[in-house]
């Protein structure tokens, strides 16, 4: 029996040290490069940037407005209104100006015969216009009720304690959060292969290995790896990737007095970078 062995060719790329002396080292080329689409803006905080030629054209781009609102202008006037404090003060008013009125997308044009009760009432009832498995469909939440065992003073042969019932729990499907996720307009930043960050110094230049981001840890190249080489058994083209998913839970407080509050789960995805 002749011995067979499998060679996994890795098609590996670098990139040139840019201004700052730091490079990327891809062990499989990646299909596009996430941060050719940003702009200082999306960097910075600073209130006045100079704008490059190559985001030029990103300025007159007006997104479209979260459902079910007809209109940017709608949204951003509604957002204010259900957030921030109830009685609306100096800083709200400033918070309206800086984030609704002066914004890029806002129309006052769309405002025509706006009316915040119907726009109310639409937002409360759109839901039920959809089908159940429609993906706007309560966000994608499901209602359940779930048992859990907690421990007591009294007496179990069993040692699991009394079973309690929990009505109204909310959950959601990952899968159905990384697909909408990917097919949301900020998916072009994701970074879909992951690479070694390298700094090298202007002086000696020894070389450094940067640790920022998830996408540039040894773990996720080591992951990354492993699922090219599932790929290599596949009959389709498709890019396999892996989606970073980043999970973590705090209390929020749902009344102004009392302790009444919820542990919510928040996600995020690991493929985008921190600083955007």
């Amino acid at each position: 029996m002749i011995p067979s062995v499998i060679l996994h060719v890795f098609d590996s790329f670098w990139l040139a040290f840019n201004v700052f002396g730091i490079t990327q080292e891809y062990h499989h080329r990646p299909s596009y490069d996430p941060d050719l689409f940003l702009s200082p803006s999306e960097l910075s905080n600073a209130m006045s940037h100079t704008m490059v030629d190559n985001h030029a054209s990103e300025t007159d781009y007006i997104p479209h407005p979260p459902w079910p609102f007809q209109t940017m202008s709608v949204w951003r006037l509604m957002k204010w209104m259900l957030t921030g404090s109830k009685q609306k003060s100096k800083a709200e008013v400033t918070n309206l100006i800086s984030t609704v009125i002066t914004a890029e997308d806002f129309r006052p044009e769309d405002l025509q015969g706006f009316s915040a009760h119907m726009e109310m009432k639409q937002f409360c009832t759109s839901e039920k216009s959809l089908h159940t498995d429609h993906m706007f469909c309560k966000d994608g939440w499901m209602e359940v009720s779930i048992s859990i065992e907690i421990p007591t003073c009294d007496c179990n042969c069993s040692g699991n304690g009394q079973t309690f019932t929990i009505p109204l729990f909310f959950y959601h499907k990952l899968t159905t959060v990384i697909e909408a996720a990917f097919l949301s307009h900020s998916f072009k930043y994701f970074h879909l292969a992951p690479f070694r960050c390298i700094w090298q110094s202007p002086a000696t230049g020894k070389e450094q290995r940067l640790f920022d981001e998830l996408y540039t840890s040894d773990a996720w190249i080591r992951a990354h790896d492993e699922v090219q080489k599932q790929r290599l058994e596949s009959t389709h083209s498709l890019q396999w990737v892996i989606a970073g998913l980043m999970l973590w839970s705090d209390a929020t407080h749902l009344t102004q007095f009392g302790h009444a509050s919820a542990w919510l789960v928040y996600l995020f995805f690991g493929n985008q970078s921190k600083y955007i």
